[in-house]
């Protein structure tokens, strides 16, 4: 039987006590309570809100697979519902399955691998704009290609400016709602508080222009844009999505398809320009495969480093650094009673610096860790950058491509200075850096 005891922890809460600790660095927090307490850990955020943090390969096993069913996402991933609606990322049960099973074809191999030629050339033209000498925030620069990407592949979108004029209204209402859930105290959004109101009118024009992209979508009939594939999809009943599936859908697979990608080439640039002798072996990889040309889907296998370089990029700085999941009833974890409302987090942050599995110097950037087998060796989720389970990211093989192909697209004519000392991690829903990695640009 499940102790009703509660694993060890911090004593007190959040609020009295951890807060500031929790504020000032939560990366941090979450490393010390697993090592300090074991694979299991509890706390609370607040008076009422009970959290477990798992930190065992099995025991996120456990969460994410095995018990996946009796689980819903945590509350700050429904925060950003106003937004997302009821897309993959929000959505529950029956209707997030049949939700997965509708939007599944679209992300089958050989449809992504048909982008790869739109990401190299957006590649090219960002290229086509850069200068020796030129300073840069590696983090912007990356945002806005892979935003590019994301809408050109998702919307069909070509001109700069419907593109600029999207991500503006984006960028408005995640900023109102991030505002609002840094309050420890909120009102309902039905409520007309002028913050409120500001929120429901960004999300009202924000749905005003994606139902736009809807209805070019379908007047076209048929296209090779992930959206027409959304109001092509239909069920083994011949049912469709309704116009707001279409849209939550839509706004879900932007979002986790350029956001988490920018990140992951950031992090990259930053490691392979405070390791050079990575960087040098990659450059290597690329003349031998490449010779300069920006890499086909067929060049992809050729390029072990490259992956190994990304691998471990998605280790030491995974873009998810912490996976929640709520109980939906009574449920045992590693001997302890998880009850109905308590959250369980799984941190990659945590479990990707375990040395159990990465040895004994595992904050370590070192690409050569992967080249051995590694990979085939490691528990199923000692490494877990895209999620796990039935909800891991429908976008994982697109989101990999991509960023192969821009590496090696980028690094074959810049590399990139940087002044370690001016970057930090900025932990939100992503893991941002705190000052976007600024760098000069050098020509090879």
């Amino acid at each position: 039987m499940p102790s009703d005891a509660l694993p060890p922890g911090p004593k007190g809460t959040l609020i009295a006590g951890n807060l500031r600790e929790f504020a000032r660095d939560r990366l941090d927090f979450y490393v010390r309570l697993a090592r300090e307490y074991g694979d299991l850990a509890s706390f609370r955020f607040g008076p009422f809100r009970r959290v477990f943090l798992a930190n065992h390969p099995d025991l996120i096993e456990q969460v994410l697979v095995t018990d996946a069913k009796h689980y819903i996402k945590h509350f700050g991933a429904r925060n950003y519902m106003p937004v997302l609606g009821n897309g993959l990322v929000t959505s529950e049960g029956d209707f997030w399955l049949r939700q997965r099973r509708l939007s599944q074809p679209a992300f089958l191999k050989q449809r992504v691998l048909a982008y790869a030629p739109v990401m190299a050339d957006l590649t090219r033209d960002m290229l086509a704009r850069w200068r020796s000498g030129m300073a840069v925030s590696v983090h912007t620069e990356f945002g806005r290609l892979t935003s590019a990407i994301a809408l050109k592949t998702l919307f069909g979108l070509d001109d700069p400016g419907d593109r600029a004029a999207f991500v503006e209204r984006l960028r408005t209402a995640f900023d109102l709602l991030t505002a609002r859930f840094a309050k420890l105290v909120n009102l309902p959004l039905w409520v007309p508080t002028p913050h409120n109101v500001r929120i429901r009118r960004a999300v009202a024009h924000l749905r005003t222009v994606v139902d736009g992209f809807i209805a070019t979508a379908r007047a076209r009939k048929s296209g090779d844009d992930l959206l027409s594939r959304l109001v092509a999809a239909q069920d083994d009943d011949g049912s469709r999505m309704t116009e707001a599936q279409i849209r939550d859908e839509a706004m879900t697979l932007y979002l986790a398809g350029h956001e988490t990608t920018a990140l992951t080439l950031s992090w990259s640039w930053f490691l392979l320009a405070t390791h050079p002798e990575a960087e040098r072996k990659l450059v290597e990889e690329w003349a031998r495969v490449l010779g300069g040309r920006s890499p086909t889907t067929d060049d992809l296998p050729h390029l072990p480093y490259t992956d190994a370089v990304l691998t471990e990029s998605m280790r030491v700085y995974p873009a998810v650094y912490l996976i929640g999941r709520e109980a939906t009833k009574d449920l045992e974890l590693g001997g302890y009673r998880v009850r109905k409302g308590y959250t369980v987090f799984m941190s990659q942050w945590v479990t990707h610096r375990d040395p159990r599995y990465f040895g004994p110097d595992p904050d370590a950037f070192r690409p050569e860790r992967w080249l051995d087998g590694l990979a085939k060796r490691l528990p199923r989720y000692a490494y877990f950058p895209f999620g796990g389970g039935p909800r891991v990211c429908i976008g994982n093989t697109f989101a990999l491509m991509e960023a192969a192909i821009i590496l090696a697209t980028v690094g074959q004519r810049y590399r990139f200075t940087v002044d370690p000392g001016e970057v930090g991690t900025n932990p939100q829903i992503t893991l941002l850096p705190a000052n976007g990695i600024p760098a000069t640009l050098q020509e090879r």
